[in-house]
């Protein structure tokens, strides 16, 4: 099975962490809307999480060593 090269794994992660951005600003808007979404941002983070996992799996290891220098924490940026 082929695994995840730098490149790859480069351009899943910024689609990881543009979809996190987004879900943040969207709940962001419906709190100053006064709503609340059904799937909130806690939950995508969770998720985000999961796939991020999983992609380790699926990387070579040199793609891994990238996304952990340069990849957006998931866990640090929370507010």
């Amino acid at each position: 099975m082929r695994k995840f090269n730098v490149r790859d794994r480069v351009f899943l992660d910024e689609a990881i962490n543009a979809f996190l951005r987004e879900s943040k600003k969207f709940e962001e808007e419906q709190e100053l809307l006064g709503n609340r979404p059904i799937i909130t941002y806690n939950y995508w983070k969770m998720m985000a999480k999961d796939v991020m996992s999983k992609l380790n799996d699926f990387s070579t290891k040199k793609a891994n060593t990238q996304s952990e220098m340069y990849n957006y924490k998931v866990e640090e940026n929370e507010n």
